[in-house]
């Protein structure tokens, strides 16, 4: 969903609606969460050929650091063994949560940070764009911040192998969207990793209702509203064929999303009826 209330009352706490896995519930930490370790989130659509790569990328970087680590795969509404696939590395720290329809990126993220067990908390994309040593150099950065963002096009940045031109423009003009319209300090709102501490993370999820591909802009958006340090990082980069990102149909949710995000945080945003919002909110996020 994807309208952002700036009044207390009309915020969407809990925007997305589903049915919760058996096992869901059983995994959530009660009491405190372990300041030590590390979850990342991996957001699992049809990712059945993919996904193995990447677990074995990350997790093999993961398993020579100290820090105790968890990986979270969000599987939801899939047609194909993609959670099968994920539980093959379970006995490597991999944790499973399967829905049986579409929470779409920020559905599953939401879900996955719910679910997450230790303090410094991260989401990276099925795909494994970034370097497993990318990663554990965010999370050594996030003691000095709030949040730490994987950038393409900050200093020190390498990309392997770029995207189609026309990705590149389009993700160009998006970010000089994104930064013009919700005033962010940010180059890069959609590169595939990003690290935060969990308070923070799970504190700034309360406000965005967005869950389709805009979902990160979104909430960059509240954290910096929250007046939260971030951090933005050169990573080494890797452009993987077959994206889950349709252009024709996501492209133009994303920009109603980004502008329903800036229209919701002013003060006269709660004279908008909320039978309203939330109607824009299923077709957005539909």
């Amino acid at each position: 969903m994807v309208m952002e209330a700036n009044a207390e009352h009309f915020a969407i706490h809990r925007p997305v609606s589903f049915e919760l896995p058996r096992n869901y519930l059983s995994d959530i930490p009660e009491g405190p969460t372990d300041m030590a370790g590390v979850s990342i989130v991996i957001p699992a659509y049809n990712e059945e050929m993919r996904l193995p790569q990447t677990l074995e990328k990350y997790l093999s970087v993961l398993e020579q650091e100290p820090r105790p680590y968890e990986v979270i795969v969000v599987v939801d509404g899939v047609k194909d063994r993609t959670a099968e696939v994920a539980r093959q590395f379970s006995h490597r720290g991999v944790r499973v949560l399967e829905f049986p329809q579409r929470l779409g990126k920020g559905g599953a993220i939401k879900v996955g940070v719910d679910g997450a067990r230790y303090e410094y908390v991260g989401y990276v994309d099925a795909d494994g764009p970034v370097l497993g040593s990318d990663l554990v150099q965010m999370v050594h950065t996030l003691p000095t911040c709030d949040a730490v963002i994987a950038s393409r096009w900050v200093r020190g940045s390498n990309i392997i192998v770029q995207q189609p031109v026309s990705r590149v423009v389009m993700g160009r003009i998006w970010n000089a969207l994104t930064r013009s319209l919700l005033l962010l300090p940010v180059k890069d709102t959609q590169c595939g990793a990003k690290f935060f501490r969990r308070s923070v993370l799970r504190c700034s999820l309360q406000s965005v209702s967005i869950t389709n591909w805009a979902f990160d802009a979104g909430l960059l958006f509240h954290l910096r509203k929250k007046g939260y340090h971030l951090r933005e990082v050169p990573v080494t980069w890797n452009h993987v064929e077959n994206s889950r990102l349709n252009p024709g149909t996501e492209v133009p949710k994303m920009f109603l999303s980004v502008l329903a995000v800036r229209v919701m945080s002013f003060r006269f945003a709660y004279l908008i009826p909320k039978p309203l919002v939330l109607k824009f909110q299923r077709m957005v996020n539909g």
